[in-house]
């Protein structure tokens, strides 16, 4: 088995991820102070157990350096300009904090370390209230806000953090709020009832005080050194070498070495789609190169993954990964007459657009044997009687219908609300077809055999709501609204499912979850196996829709 060697990206990302569990639960154990000093030194005694623990800080020391000389090297990347607003306010930010958290460091556990002082609660309470309250305020400000931009950038692209964004975003606020509230009361109750004396003599305090002097020189002459080099690529930009990008029946721009192709478009406002924004999670960006293939290293893993799917030629690369380090020329693959992400106008879902819908599939039962010997028009007639009343019901609900397959119908939930929402509709859905379905029956007792019956399916997740082929109609082309990716095909399996079950409806847990459905009357969870799937998922079996609670099965 092939091990993959970690990258810079890998890198940063494991070393920040140590960092900000030591920020949390350093916070969270401030956050204490509500409660009082005694239970702050017995959670902290716990902490240090991990944290003063050998390997605990052979680990936290190697992921500072580590997290802070990438920050350094990416400070220095001559490109550094064009990056958004985010990543310069985090790249920033993390550049500021060491020189806050080097006296922060030295007056806790480096005199614990060169003195033998005892860094608990009570020393750091008296050293930093209230001479250094506001630096610590704004020392927990500048590592929480760096650290919960990358902890976005990371969890951006999960389904699961998109919907509970909300929770995310509360206890991104809630947490540093009640770790420096901890701190300022427990700061007032220890100078109003304790204590404690200065356990420091003035030669000790005078070491401590040039050994902060001294390292905040240290660093402050790294980052000039950074900031020196990233002048000397700056000029260099200007100066030295250049590469030419050929867009075939297009322009040709000039740029730096060590961009992107995507970034060279961009940089020379030349139209180029880009859906994920360049993070290779889709395809939109790629190019066939037409000269030059040799002026470009070989595909990273990343890209590779991307193109083997695709089946792409040795000649067709992705745009946001390639590096030219000499002239090409390319064509675009897909048209970008105007840039998605840069014109409200447009419409998106001609790009396509990434959200967490809830996709439901009805299928009408034994229609065949329904219509056995029955005249053609009739057949239509009580077709159009089902699929009609059923496009109504979705649509009255909120719901859109994507698209009739001969007896069934696909509808899509969530295209313009909250996946909660769209879970709710969805059910509310589902239990007013089932009304339905009882309606067409009673009008339509004297034109068939036997009842109508149907089963439904419904699954929510992540997927891509695009415009594909086209339509023509009175006003022109115009290209059908649809939904791709697996939560549709789990969907369509689902409803197969409902048959074999012999129930009218089957949820995933993943709905059920959002529109808080558990175990009810006529609604039972069970494992079951699904064609595609190498392992049994869990779902709730529905009698009849009519038999889901009220609650949810309500929109408001």
């Amino acid at each position: 088995m092939r091990v993959r060697r970690p990258t810079v990206v890998d890198l940063r990302l494991a070393s920040g991820l140590v960092l900000f569990a030591f920020a949390l639960t350093h916070l969270l154990n401030h956050a204490l102070g509500l409660v009082s000093i005694d239970t702050m030194l017995a959670v902290q005694e716990a902490r240090m157990i991990v944290t003063r623990s050998l390997p605990g800080t052979v680990i936290l020391i190697l992921s500072a350096v580590v997290h802070l000389a990438l920050g350094l090297a990416r400070f220095t990347q001559s490109h550094i300009r064009r990056m958004g607003w985010q990543n310069a306010i985090q790249l920033g930010f993390g550049l500021m904090i060491p020189i806050m958290l080097i006296r922060h460091v030295l007056g806790t556990h480096g005199v614990n370390a060169m003195f033998g002082v005892d860094d608990d609660y009570r020393y750091a309470l008296w050293v930093m209230w209230p001479g250094q309250a506001i630096n610590l305020a704004l020392l927990i400000g500048l590592v929480w806000i760096h650290a919960c931009i990358g902890l976005h950038h990371w969890l951006g692209g999960r389904a699961w953090y998109r919907r509970t964004l909300r929770l995310w975003q509360g206890l991104a606020l809630l947490i540093p709020v009640l770790g420096y509230a901890g701190f300022v009361s427990a700061a007032r109750l220890e100078q109003a009832t304790g204590t404690f004396r200065n356990p420091l003599s003035l030669s000790q305090y005078a070491r401590y005080v040039d050994l902060v002097t001294t390292s905040n020189w240290i660093y402050l002459c790294l980052l000039a050194a950074a900031a020196a080099v990233w002048g000397l690529f700056l000029v260099a930009d200007r100066l030295g070498s250049r590469i030419t990008v050929t867009y075939v029946d297009g322009p040709a721009a000039h740029a730096p070495r060590g961009l992107s192709i995507l970034a060279i478009s961009r940089v020379n406002r030349i139209p180029h789609a880009a859906v994920c924004g360049g993070r290779a999670r889709c395809s939109t960006c790629r190019v066939r190169v037409m000269k030059g293939q040799d002026n470009l290293p070989p595909p990273s893993d990343l890209e590779q993954r991307v193109l083997r799917r695709l089946g792409a030629p040795a000649n067709v690369r992705l745009a946001c990964q390639v590096y030219p380090k000499g002239n090409i020329t390319i064509s675009t693959l897909l048209p970008a007459k105007i840039m998605p992400d840069t014109d409200m106008g447009i419409d998106r879902y001609l790009w396509g657009v990434e959200r967490d819908v809830t996709v439901m599939f009805c299928d009408l039962r034994e229609f065949t044997h329904l219509t056995e010997g029955r005249l053609p028009y009739d057949i239509v007639f009580v077709l159009n009687q089902f699929l009609g009343r059923m496009a109504e019901t979705i649509e009255d609900t909120g719901g859109f219908v994507d698209k009739f397959m001969g007896d069934s119908v696909m509808a899509i939930f969530g295209m313009e609300v909250s996946p909660r929402v769209a879970a709710l509709q969805a059910m509310a859905a589902a239990r007013a077809m089932d009304g339905v379905l009882d309606g067409l029956n009673q009008s339509l007792r004297e034109a068939l055999p036997a009842p109508l019956a149907m089963g439904i399916g419904m699954h929510s997740g992540p997927a891509i709501l695009g415009r594909i082929g086209t339509m023509r109609q009175a006003g022109g082309d115009t290209s059908a609204l649809t939904a791709l990716g697996e939560t549709v095909n789990l969907a369509s399996r689902l409803e197969g499912k409902s048959k074999e079950l012999g129930v009218q409806l089957v949820v995933s847990t993943e709905t059920a979850d959002l529109a808080g459905l558990g175990p009810c009357a006529g609604c039972v969870p069970q494992m079951v196996d699904v064609r595609g799937l190498s392992h049994p998922i869990k779902v709730y079996a529905v009698r009849r829709a009519t038999d889901l609670p009220v609650s949810v099965a309500a929109t408001s």
